[in-house]
């Protein structure tokens, strides 16, 4: 079928679709426009003048788009550009490919030199696109061109800057800053009860739930999994309705979502079991038996108002309870509460569905490798 046929029947076409659809009413249009059906490439035509007429108008005014350019991560003599989101970064292509096999990798093939028009430049250099946030590539590139910005622990650091870092130096295959990283982040999520129990230690503040979502899902993504008996401890503090609220909750995978709902009742129904000396009728040795009893039962009607989000974090200091019960009694109740608390703590990578502590631990000292970050 030759050329000119196939338009004339595409054409023909068109006609007949145009007339039915006037002749059953489907047209508010005059039957005379049904006789003029626009050539293709009189559309085309008329596209591209509203193209060109919109490329005038936009180029007289700043768009939106135009990237903001990092001041001290802009180094004219260098020849990498990177681009994220409305940000771009001036670096040199040597010291990022010596630090990531990734970009190494990706640099030895010469994937940014290009004669392509359509590829974008700046001031004449290809720009290399990175589908992460801006926020989070400043941080990364922060942290291997200014060996100040993110220093091991015991320095202080910010969360939004950890995960950040952890995630990208994961990425693109960073390995001293995705260690770095991961002992930061070590200091707000011990693995051990004793670490638990110390306090000042963290190089970050968290700001509770959201922080804790945050931490969850960058753990998860990096497969920091000897992170999460903590993190999830710490989230489900928060009340499920303010968990579900948050803006960092579907950004949660699925996996960690059901985690998440499964766990939060387990830890409530957690609190009980610590507290078991307030059970106890009779303790052998006590001095004032009545005084006790009394105290005993009060707390047993209490119990029910007590915070029981926090298990591992109640009793806490006996201080105030030494002129209510015997020191016999007091002391009593201090080894009963530490063995329960122990017992929950072991327990913990069980509520949450991950593997025991002794593999979590493992996982932890492979992946820290504190020997090989300060080698």
């Amino acid at each position: 079928m030759s050329m000119y046929l196939m338009i004339s029947i595409l054409h023909a076409s068109s006609y007949a679709m145009a007339k039915s659809s006037i002749r059953g009413g489907k047209s508010s249009m005059s039957s005379d426009i049904g006789h003029h059906v626009p050539h293709a490439h009189v559309v085309r035509s008329h596209q591209r003048r509203m193209q060109i007429a919109a490329a005038a108008s936009s180029s007289s005014t700043p768009t939106a788009t135009t990237p903001t350019r990092v001041a001290d991560l802009w180094f004219p003599e260098d020849n990498l550009i990177i681009r994220a989101e409305d940000r771009v970064f001036r670096v040199s292509k040597g010291v990022l490919a010596a630090r990531s096999t990734v970009f190494k990798d990706m640099l030895a093939f010469d994937s940014v030199a290009t004669d392509d028009d359509d590829d974008e430049r700046i001031d004449g250099c290809p720009v290399v696109k990175l589908h992460d946030s801006a926020a989070d590539v400043e941080v990364f590139l922060r942290a291997i061109f200014d060996s100040s910005f993110f220093e091991p622990p015991p320095t202080k650091t910010t969360l939004p800057t950890i995960s950040g870092i952890l995630r990208l130096s994961h990425k693109y295959d960073v390995q001293f800053l995705r260690r770095r990283a991961l002992q930061h982040l070590d200091t707000g999520y011990p693995t051990s009860l004793a670490v638990y129990e110390i306090s000042g230690t963290e190089t970050f503040s968290s700001d509770g739930l959201d922080d804790s979502l945050l931490t969850i899902r960058v753990a998860s993504e990096v497969g920091a999994s000897w992170v999460l008996p903590t993190a999830f401890y710490f989230l489900c503090y928060s009340d499920m309705r303010d968990i579900l609220n948050s803006p960092q909750w579907p950004l949660l995978s699925p996996v960690d979502q059901e985690t998440t709902i499964v766990s939060y009742t387990k830890q409530r129904l957690a609190c009980p079991p610590i507290l078991p000396f307030l059970r106890i009728p009779f303790v052998e040795g006590c001095t004032s038996l009545k005084e006790c009893d009394d105290y005993r039962v009060q707390n047993l009607a209490n119990v029910h108002n007590w915070n029981i989000s926090d298990p591992l974090g109640s009793y806490r200091d006996w201080t105030p309870f030494e002129n209510l019960i015997c020191a016999y009694c007091l002391k009593q109740a201090e080894e009963y509460h530490r063995q329960a608390r122990r017992k929950l703590w072991d327990e913990l990578p069980e509520i949450y569905g991950l593997p025991s502590w002794e593999e979590l631990e493992r996982a932890k000292a492979e992946a820290l490798n504190v020997d090989e970050e300060m080698g």
